[in-house]
């Protein structure tokens, strides 16, 4: 059923295929975690690349999930530096690549998969500031706390 007398909606799913997550420092768990849950859901096989600072943080939410029934070789996790990634990136048979971290690693990773990457963000958190705002210097470190307190997980 849809919203209005009549509507009808459905929702269809086709897996694309292998799928690498490529995910940063400061958002250990949410980026990746969200990333993850969306192939899964669509049938995909995912290979997670976490940054190697916080990569046991997606390593134990994987024997969570496993614990919890999912089977072991639905996921693969990649703990390695970028060189190492990069070969896999660009030599399996990888359909296409979530990224999410620092402009000058992404647009590296656009060159050598030949645009078979979306990019989050970019590195960058922006900001929308109104005419009304008061205190830069707070909004500044309120942005900064954004980013990196608490590994970014708020």
């Amino acid at each position: 059923p849809g919203d209005h007398y009549g509507q009808q909606s459905n929702g269809y799913r086709w897996p694309y295929g292998p799928v690498a997550i490529v995910a940063p420092f400061n958002f250990p768990l949410e980026i990746p975690v969200l990333q993850l849950m969306g192939a899964l859901y669509m049938g995909n096989k995912p290979v997670m690349k976490p940054a190697e600072k916080v990569a046991l943080v997606m390593e134990q939410f994987l024997h969570l999930l496993h614990h919890c029934g999912m089977p072991k070789e639905d996921v693969d996790l990649l703990n390695c530096r970028g060189p190492v990634a990069e070969k896999l990136i660009t030599t399996a048979p990888i359909r296409l690549t979530q990224f999410t971290g620092s402009s000058k690693v992404s647009e590296h990773i656009l060159e050598v998969t030949r645009g078979k990457v979306k990019v989050e963000d970019a590195g960058f958190d922006w900001k929308i500031l109104g005419p009304d705002v008061q205190d830069i210097d707070y909004i500044a470190w309120q942005c900064d706390q954004d980013a990196y307190a608490t590994s970014g997980q708020k």
